[in-house]
């Protein structure tokens, strides 16, 4: 389902907190402490907090830590 406000662009359903940390392999308190210290962007919806995938998979691109080059 595309967006009609914005042409070419797929709909976007955010996770929720089960989800993305199911999508993170790792678990929802982890999760919760991520957004407690400012590491993860996220939404809020108000009492409810949603991720988007592009923030999570920046989130594994800033915690990749690359093999060193001998």
């Amino acid at each position: 389902m595309l967006d009609k406000e914005r042409p070419g662009r797929a709909e976007i359903r955010p996770m929720n907190i089960p989800e993305a940390a199911h999508y993170l392999g790792t678990t929802p308190a982890t999760l919760y402490t991520k957004i407690w210290r400012g590491e993860i962007p996220f939404i809020k919806l108000g009492r409810s907090v949603r991720f988007d995938v592009k923030d999570l998979e920046a989130l594994i691109e800033r915690s990749r830590v690359r093999a060193e080059e001998l």
